[in-house]
């Protein structure tokens, strides 16, 4: 097979230089651009990629501004974000605009290469699925809700959303097991791919924006529930969507 593309933006060139040569011996194909309108540039001649490492901080475009343009229409692409503005509402505004993961600068290169191998590695991540079974390639309702795994659309009275790949492979997951307690570890190991003992808000922050698509009040939920010291549980009867 050939060697999976990844477009690498970061305009630090001491940092891209190294980075790219570690993903270049990881066996990845990257191509490099030192900012946001070179990015673009580079996504729309050069693509596809099996993933987007983006800087947040950068000139012409900062990576919030070109990952918001690159989801208008691609939702299959996963983008890890890049960021030094440790600010929680920086990282939230980054997860909401389409981004599936992130790290703060200074982040550890070995859980930077983990990160990208199981993020470009594992394709079926960002793959529309084609598998028999709730949460995976039937249409299902639950409460007033409407989702087809097949086009990652879904229909809910808060409006007509397609959902990102990882998006969908968290709903899925909590689909797959409803009434259960799904832990911040399980979610991590089942949908990232990552160990259970990395510190990330990757979870809570993806619950958050989850919930927008769906819940009526998101600070109140009823279907996506908050359990305390535990991780979160799926409330909802679940029922084949035969329209």
């Amino acid at each position: 097979m050939p060697p999976k593309h990844i477009l690498l933006v970061e305009d630090e060139p001491h940092l891209a230089f190294n980075m790219e040569l570690n993903l270049r011996e990881e066996g990845y194909e990257v191509s490099l651009a030192v900012d946001g309108i070179e990015a673009l540039k580079v996504y729309e001649e050069k693509g596809p990629f099996a993933l987007i490492i983006l800087d947040v901080m950068m000139p012409g475009k900062n990576g919030l501004e070109v990952a918001q343009e690159i989801r208008q229409h691609d939702k299959t692409t996963g983008i890890l974000m890049l960021t030094a503005r440790a600010a929680e509402s920086d990282i939230i505004l980054g997860l909401e605009l389409g981004a599936d993961d992130y790290m703060t600068k200074p982040f550890s290169l070995q859980e930077l290469l983990l990160r990208v191998r199981r993020m470009a590695d594992r394709s079926e991540l960002f793959q529309p699925q084609t598998s028999s079974g709730i949460g995976k390639s039937e249409k299902v309702r639950f409460e007033d809700v409407s989702w087809d795994s097949r086009t990652f659309e879904l229909t809910s009275r808060q409006g007509h959303f397609v959902l990102t790949a990882l998006e969908a492979k968290v709903l899925s997951e909590f689909l797959t097991h409803p009434g259960e307690v799904l832990s911040r570890q399980h979610l991590l190991s089942q949908v990232w791919g990552l160990s259970g003992n990395v510190e990330t808000r990757t979870v809570d922050n993806f619950i958050m924006r989850l919930r927008k698509f769906f819940e009526v009040d998101p600070s109140k939920p009823q279907i996506l529930l908050s359990m305390r010291g535990r991780g979160y549980k799926f409330c909802a009867t679940i029922e084949k969507d035969e329209g």
